[in-house]
């Protein structure tokens, strides 16, 4: 990992990101580092935040393992000579804590069942973990090499119980110019979290309405939670071989959505 000598990164910011700033906006780029042959391709690192609390027990969460599960096969066949993929995983309730303490390369990960916890759904935690990870110096370390800007999924069944807390970190996370270029989709589960208060609280996080989903927690979740990783990866990787520019915000998977495929949070 990077130390805290970031003079070493002076004059060598990405055009695109710009300078870093002192709120921990911190989004350099370093192509000039290479230690490997692997290295030399472009890293997307796939994020899911993944609510373990008391509600997400049972079929929801038993689902959410299974996508996982499928996603990672999937995602091996789009490793190639242009672009790795790397998954990391925090499971968050009371607590927020990341299952990898680093994105973790697909054929090295060694797939374990998540559980729900007997605890209560808390947001400003797993926003402050995500925000202390999305820097140069924690997972998206220049000596490995270039990065796409992440892919970010949030999974949750319910309304957080810390609205005294949560706006504050989620502005802290704002604030961050990794989070702010990432691509971030949010999945509501199971009909009490279908309201438009979540849809909204939801969106906040996505800053694209379209990006918030409702799904049941049957095979509906499942699929969601797959196409969402398989295609938007897809997407983001294509941009190399296609000479675009892999960072540039993409526009959302839902944008003309087939009403009969993935529920919108909202009304249409």
């Amino acid at each position: 990992m990077p130390t805290d000598k970031d003079d070493l990164w002076k004059g060598l910011e990405s055009e695109f990101f710009g300078q870093t700033g002192k709120d921990g906006s911190e989004t350099t780029q370093a192509s000039h580092i290479r230690s490997t042959v692997a290295d030399n391709r472009q890293i997307l690192d796939i994020l899911f935040l993944i609510d373990v609390s008391g509600s997400m027990r049972g079929q929801r969460i038993a689902q959410v393992n299974y996508a996982l599960e499928n996603i990672f096969k999937e995602l091996q066949k789009q490793d190639d000579v242009n672009s790795r993929i790397k998954v990391g995983l925090m499971e968050f309730a009371d607590q927020a804590r990341w299952v990898t303490p680093q994105p973790v390369p697909l054929e090295d990960y060694p797939f374990t069942q998540i559980v729900a916890q007997p605890w209560i759904t808390c947001y400003a935690k797993a926003f402050d973990q995500l925000n202390q990870k999305l820097r140069r110096e924690a997972f998206l370390d220049p000596k490995l090499g270039e990065y796409f800007a992440p892919l970010i999924m949030f999974i949750t069944d319910g309304e957080p119980v810390d609205s005294s807390e949560y706006p504050a970190a989620l502005e802290r996370l704002k604030k961050n110019g990794w989070f702010r270029k990432s691509t971030k989709y949010a999945i509501a589960v199971g009909e009490e979290a279908r309201n438009e208060e979540i849809g909204r609280l939801l969106e906040q996080f996505t800053g694209v309405r379209e990006n918030v989903r409702y799904a049941d927690e049957g095979e509906a979740l499942c699929s969601l939670i797959e196409f969402i990783a398989v295609r938007g990866s897809e997407v983001q990787t294509s941009m190399v071989s296609s000479g675009n520019d892999p960072n540039h915000n993409q526009s959302s998977l839902f944008e003309n959505p087939d009403p009969s495929l993935f529920s919108s949070m909202f009304k249409e």
